[in-house]
């Protein structure tokens, strides 16, 4: 028996005992329909133009260029995008599967981050992608680092490198999720590094990266990790992210 047929075996037992399931609603697909229900993929909240030129989030008018937040803020990154607004059936597939262990999200999510590649990379022309990374306590927590998986989906389906071992977090730091600009700041500040045998060693140093994570909102994380890659001699930082907030503090 050839490893083809025996991995498609093996799917469709796994598939009788845990049907897949659609992110949002949950109810369990048929065999056409791939990764999403036809109804929730009709009512996602996709980002659409016109949005800011530098995070991508939604904002009023064509006119505009950047969004209030980035007019007043500057940017450790050049561009960003994400694909979905963080509210409705996009918040709560995403919760589910930073809390509740979903990683079977992770190819529709890598469906979404894959079409605003196609759109971008070809600007960005990026060497590799790096997930944000996840202290090591909270990984060993919640038993799998929801970025690593997305980059990794990512970069298998656009056939880009993914350096894991480019960024690392210094220190375990509170959630953010409930604080204000200011306190999300100063909480992230000096969070991130580059390993010093890498920063030491400039060839293995990437010219152009692409940031990954699940949910931009007010640009800390991005602005802490784009300032430690940049220390250490990348020229070019871009972010691509799942959902994004519309607000900002």
């Amino acid at each position: 028996m050839s490893c083809s047929c025996l991995y498609d075996i093996i799917s469709i037992i796994i598939d009788a005992f845990y049907p897949p399931r659609c992110p949002v609603c949950e109810k369990i697909l048929s065999i056409r329909e791939e990764m999403i229900c036809p109804e929730c993929l009709k009512r996602l909240p996709l980002v659409q133009e016109p949005r800011c030129m530098r995070c991508g989030k939604p904002i009023d008018s064509p006119e505009q260029e950047y969004c209030s937040d980035c007019e007043v803020h500057p940017h450790r990154f050049e561009e960003g995008r994400s694909a979905l607004l963080y509210e409705k059936g996009a918040r709560k597939a995403v919760d589910r599967l930073k809390f509740y262990n979903k990683r079977e999200y992770i190819p529709f999510f890598g469906t979404c981050l894959e079409k605003l590649a196609n759109e971008s990379f070809p600007r960005w022309k990026p060497d590799c992608l790096v997930p944000i990374p996840m202290h090591p306590w909270k990984r060993a927590e919640r038993g799998f680092d929801q970025a690593s998986l997305l980059a990794r989906e990512l970069g298998k389906r656009c056939g880009i490198p993914v350096r894991e071992d480019l960024l690392i977090r210094t220190r375990y730091t509170a959630a953010s999720k409930r604080l204000g600009r200011s306190r999300r700041r100063k909480n992230l500040r000096g969070v991130f590094a580059v390993p010093e045998h890498i920063r030491t060693d400039r060839i293995s140093i990437p010219r152009s990266v692409v940031l990954i994570d699940d949910i931009y909102t007010t640009g800390a994380t991005m602005d802490e990790a784009g300032f430690a890659l940049r220390r250490a001699g990348v020229k070019h930082i871009f972010f691509l992210t799942v959902c994004i907030g519309r607000g900002f503090s």
